[in-house]
């Protein structure tokens, strides 16, 4: 399951023309585990470089970093007894190039374990550079891994801290939600669910539903977590430019938008105002609870309209300047009669 993103350097610079490259499996674990039982999983390290690499295995902690799905990773404490429940097999070893090294790590838990525990295993390369500078360089890739003991004390509980769209109008789509949720729970939870798009406050019908957290990222308890969705099924659509595959940023990196029409769509022309129902669920340990939240907004293509009023009106003005003309030709030819 997919969790909070370690901050890892998976390359490392050593001299000149030479890098150590590693890849790490899995991203993360979501171990349930009942205190006074043991738990053992398999982890893998990949080494993409040339040369043999010395690993030595490194057990830290984590705790969220902001609200955007980083984990700050911490060194425990000399009187934390949680690091001694774990252990690794091999805890060194030499990473030959292009070949996965297994590595078990077993949880031993205490009958007196309870709630949850929040470990990051470290791979960490045993480098020494020898040229001029004797500058020791270090990198290293972790696995994040979180352990819920399902105590009966776990207070499982997170609500809706945000639920916004970042236009209130919009000229043509992508609309952009951004959804906050707070865990004020004592052990993760990762909900999930949808957003609902429709014409109506009542719901009646929906247009589009957009899916949130699909990945399962886990939200710790006493924390925030963001996560973003997008509807962009309309015509015409802002997109991404993009130069021979690539995304084209500005001065400033953003990518650049251009306007596509796509005529293929054009029964998909968004106007007016708009409801967003942001529906999510997780389980409190014996039911599920859904949570939901409300939004508004418009999608008004002022410059199309303002193109289809100018339009109308010279088709009549020039209708009413033709009818004109056919009447007093009319007029014409009955006085010649």
């Amino acid at each position: 399951m997919a969790t909070l993103v370690v901050i890892a350097m998976p390359r490392t610079a050593l001299a000149a023309g030479q890098t150590i490259s590693v890849t790490t499996s899995p991203v993360s674990l979501d171990l349930k585990t009942k205190p006074g039982t043991s738990s053992t999983s398999s982890l893998q390290l990949l080494n993409d470089g040339t040369a043999p690499l010395k690993i030595n295995m490194q057990l830290d902690e984590f705790n969220a970093r902001g609200e955007n799905g980083q984990a700050l990773i911490i060194q425990p404490s000399p009187n934390d007894p949680t690091a001694s429940w774990v252990s690794f097999s091999p805890v060194s070893f030499t990473a030959q190039p292009g070949v996965w090294t297994p590595v078990k790590m077993t949880i031993n838990l205490p009958k007196t374990a309870q709630l949850g525990y929040y470990y990051a295993v470290i791979f960490s390369p045993d480098i020494a550079s020898t040229h001029s500078n004797k500058t020791v360089i270090k990198g290293s890739n972790g696995v994040l891994v979180l352990v819920d003991t399902q105590s009966a004390n776990e207070k499982r509980l997170v609500n809706i801290a945000n639920f916004s769209v970042s236009k209130k109008v919009y000229e043509y789509l992508p609309a952009t939600f951004n959804v906050s949720i707070h865990n004020s729970g004592n052990i993760y939870l990762a909900p999930f669910g949808n957003i609902y798009i429709s014409r109506n406050s009542a719901f009646t019908s929906s247009i589009a539903a957009l899916d949130v957290n699909t990945a399962g990222g886990n939200v710790l308890p006493n924390s925030s977590r963001n996560f973003q969705a997008t509807w962009s099924d309309g015509f015409p659509v802002f997109q991404s430019k993009t130069l021979d595959g690539q995304v084209v940023n500005d001065k400033s990196g953003k990518p650049i938008q251009q306007l596509k029409w796509n005529t293929n769509h054009l029964n998909k022309l968004r106007f007016g105002k708009y409801y967003a129902k942001l529906t999510l669920i997780y389980n409190n340990g014996k039911v599920v609870i859904p949570i939901t939240s409300v939004v508004s907004f418009w999608v008004l293509p002022w410059k199309l309209i303002a193109v289809l009023i100018a339009v109308i009106l010279f088709i009549t003005i020039l209708g009413w300047f033709g009818r004109k003309r056919i009447r007093r030709a009319f007029r014409v030819l009955a006085g010649k009669e």
